[in-house]
């Protein structure tokens, strides 16, 4: 059985056209492994990043068997590059190049498992781009084509105003709006909930983080995207996030908010996998010679909102949060005058 040894990195990943390449691709045989390409386009960093793998064999005796580096690695020296076609007759090239100790998620595979390539190039508005990825010894071309954003990535709300607070709580949902960019289709917002544990005459900051639904939305018309936080669903998820404890007290502190668009091919992935019932890893693919994706994304973060009076009294009072150790504002004013009721 062949699985596909990968993880859906955020890396930010430019690769080039082959200039004078022949349409005549050598396809991979059926036993060969298959290399798995991730590389996410980032119009605000003038470095792209490329990870490159490859699935492995499970023996059939051995069902918990975990690859290692070497099982993860393409044993061929290879030629990284990404093309940007500024027009039929003209592409400007650049190259990548090895990066060695690349940080990465925790997980299931190696950490030196897969091979990280580094590009230095600054994204093009509204501009194609090619991936290609030469395995020199076979002679092979991995290739995959995409479009970056037409438009810039703006959030209209949450917007940084002195005074503001998040109301966020029963009855009060809290609504992120986002103007439409384009050939970028598929968004998603994560709230950041930051507090402080008190135990012991010691301070621990501690956070709870909520990714929303993904939103898909292709409009570009529309004024803008919205994105509803449920009041009362945050207050529950707190309530299953968060064990009570009589020796602890909680105090609120503010609220970050991480937004991400990604662009059309990243949505057809997304979409596919959510939906399948197999491996549409397989049959949902930007790579020719190859499976992954080839898309752009990009992030916007909004920090230190604090949260309202009442958020706050509904955390230390509220049906679903009361038995948390929340202090109310009443308490918290004790508190740093010095005094805790």
């Amino acid at each position: 059985m062949r699985a596909i040894g990968i993880s859906l990195f955020l890396l930010l990943i430019l690769l080039p056209g082959l200039p004078g390449c022949s349409t005549d691709i050598d396809l991979f045989m059926e036993t060969d492994p298959v290399p798995v390409v991730y590389c996410l386009l980032d119009p605000d960093s003038t470095v792209q990043y490329v990870r490159i793998s490859q699935t492995y064999m499970i023996p059939l005796n051995e069902p918990g068997f975990r690859p290692s580096s070497e099982d993860l690695k393409i044993k061929e020296r290879m030629l990284v590059y990404l093309a940007a076609e500024r027009s039929d007759t003209r592409q400007d090239i650049f190259y990548g190049e090895p990066v060695e100790n690349y940080p990465r998620d925790s997980g299931w595979f190696p950490a030196d498992g897969g091979q990280v390539y580094r590009i230095r190039c600054s994204i093009l508005p509204n501009c194609y781009y090619s991936l290609y990825i030469h395995l020199l010894e076979s002679g092979r071309i991995i290739h995959a084509r995409t479009r970056s954003f037409g438009t810039g990535f703006n959030i209209i709300d949450p917007e940084k105003v002195e005074g503001r607070t998040v109301n966020l709580y029963q009855n009060q949902d809290f609504i992120v709006r986002i103007k439409p960019v384009t050939w970028g289709s598929i968004y998603q917002t994560t709230l950041k909930f930051n507090y402080l544990e008190l135990k012991d005459d010691k301070e621990t900051p501690r956070s709870f983080v909520w990714p929303q639904p993904l939103l898909t939305q292709t409009d570009t018309s529309r004024s803008f995207i919205d994105q509803r936080i449920s009041g009362e669903r945050f207050m529950l998820e707190m309530s299953r996030a968060l064990r009570p404890d009589p020796a602890i007290k909680r105090v609120p502190v503010g609220f970050d908010f991480h937004i991400t668009v990604g662009g059309d091919d990243l949505r057809i992935k997304v979409n596919a996998d959510n939906n399948a019932q197999s491996f549409s890893v397989i049959d949902v693919n930007d790579f020719d010679n190859a499976y992954g994706v080839f898309s752009c994304m990009s992030h916007r973060h909004v920090y230190d909102f604090k949260p309202s009076r009442f958020t706050i009294d509904t955390l230390a009072l509220g049906p679903y949060t009361g038995n948390l150790g929340f202090l109310t504002n009443k308490q918290i004013d004790s508190l740093y005058h010095g005094h805790l009721d």
